[in-house]
């Protein structure tokens, strides 16, 4: 069986670039991305298309920020790009008011990976150092556990995402901090 002939990254790299202009999106796309490659690996899956999916989950985000357009306009976007449906699919199902059936392992690894990834970036902003190397499962559990701490983060969404992947909510932090850990230095998370 041959291998799926995928957009390639330069293209979703110059997709995402144009439709995102904020220093601060890039890098959540860059940080979800290198997330997503992570779990395509650990479970022998595919990393391009994890990847792309990773990498273009918020691509339209800026233009399009309202529920009912952020997704369903760039998914227009992504087929007249020739971007195929899974990807389209699996970006969409990330927005739980599309109620798309997270169905597929890329379905909920999207939706595991967006927010607590975004959160953990947080984590590790508010560190003294800004450092990556700072944070740990369980620092990040105790801000879980805080409210008024990055309010913007759905925690619904952070636990009903790693129930989604069957896994420890621990351990998955630990595994998204070891995912971002090589890319620390391009996220501005190790100065």
């Amino acid at each position: 069986m041959s291998e799926p002939n995928w957009p390639d990254r330069q293209q979703a790299w110059a997709i995402l670039n144009q439709y995102t202009k904020s220093p601060g999106l890039i890098k959540h796309a860059l940080a979800v991305e290198a997330v997503m490659r992570a779990l395509a690996d650990q479970h022998h899956d595919d990393v391009q298309l994890f990847g792309l999916v990773g990498l273009l989950h918020d691509f339209d985000y800026e233009q399009y920020p309202e529920i009912g357009q952020h997704t369903i306009e760039g998914g227009k976007i992504l087929r007249q790009a020739g971007f195929p449906e899974v990807i389209v699919d699996a970006i969409q199902s990330h927005v739980t008011e599309n109620q798309i059936p997270r169905d597929t392992y890329v379905k909920r690894a999207i939706f595991a990976s967006d927010e607590l990834t975004g959160f953990i970036v947080a984590v590790t902003l508010v560190r003294p150092t800004k450092s990556l190397g700072e944070v740990s499962a369980r620092s990040v559990m105790k801000k879980l556990k805080d409210k008024g701490f990055a309010r913007g983060v759905n925690r619904d969404e952070v636990y009903e995402g790693v129930a989604g992947l069957n896994i420890d909510l621990e351990n998955f932090i630990a595994f998204i901090v070891s995912a971002l850990t090589p890319q620390a230095q391009n996220l501005d998370l190790n100065p």
